[in-house]
């Protein structure tokens, strides 16, 4: 059946519309994946109210829209089927992880659960750390509160790593505020090799190896400025709205999986 799709052609929208978990009907009969999923959609790329979304979009009614996206949330079918359309990609080629980009962005918010005043930016907020492949395609994502530093979130969020059987990267691009021994001892320890540029203090310590750092291979770090740019797109990532942290987790899972679902080449038997 055709439905007005947002962001994503039919083909698409009926593949995700199908892999998503459904509720299991109860007392009432329960509305289809492919009729409530387009409002969620509507929502993060126009950023308005969940009150807002027009009949022409998604004829139920938009408590239907959130908890739905709350549902696939708690079941974890977004990151599952993130993790689905990871391995495809894998399967024609189109990762690359013999570099991984890490990077950290803020999204500005009210002060809601999960959020921190940040000095760095001197804005309250939420902070998502981003993990891509070498090309940009995002692989794991985690927020936390806007004053916690990058680097607390660096170790998870390369933990989260996983494409089929892979479970990580053979090497990692990394800006200044990421150069900690500890990290990259972590990092060494799981066989990942690290391209961090130094931080340049008046009395560091001068002895032993200098760390490695290819300025050709680093220039692939602006892929990850460029995903966060993609993220951006999104409007409802632009300003965190969401009071609860896990629905704002949600999102960002949710635009992660839309990035690379349209980059995968539908093939019939998928």
């Amino acid at each position: 059946m055709e439905h007005a799709t947002c962001f994503l052609g039919q083909t698409q929208y009926d593949w995700l519309a199908g892999k998503l978990p459904t509720p299991v009907a109860k007392t009432k009969a329960v509305a289809p994946n492919n009729q409530l999923l387009n409002g969620v959609l509507f929502v993060l790329k126009t950023g308005c109210r969940w009150q807002d979304i027009p009949a022409s979009i998604c004829a139920h009614g938009y408590v239907s829209c959130w908890r739905r996206l709350n549902f696939w949330r708690e079941k974890g079918g977004l990151k599952l089927v993130w993790q689905q359309v990871l391995v495809l990609l894998d399967k024609q080629g189109e990762l690359d992880l013999s570099l991984g980009n890490l990077d950290g962005s803020l999204v500005q918010a009210p002060k809601f659960q999960g959020t921190g005043f940040s000095k760095k930016h001197q804005r309250t907020g939420t902070n998502i750390s981003l993990l891509t492949e070498k090309h940009g395609l995002p692989l794991a994502n985690m927020t936390a509160k806007g004053n916690r530093h990058d680097m607390l979130s660096a170790e998870a969020t390369v933990a989260k790593l996983r494409v089929g059987a892979k479970r990580r990267i053979q090497g990692l691009n990394a800006d200044k505020g990421y150069d900690s021994a500890a990290f990259r001892r972590h990092l060494r320890a799981r066989g990942i090799g690290t391209n961090i540029p130094e931080r340049q203090y008046k009395h560091r310590r001068k002895r032993g190896r200098k760390p490695h750092m290819d300025k050709a291979q680093f220039k692939f770090r602006a892929f990850a400025e460029r995903t966060n740019a993609w993220l951006k797109y999104f409007r409802k990532l632009r300003y965190r709205w969401e009071r609860k942290k896990a629905m704002f987790q949600a999102h960002v899972d949710m635009a992660c999986l839309l990035i690379c679902l349209r980059r995968w080449r539908y093939e019939m038997g998928s």
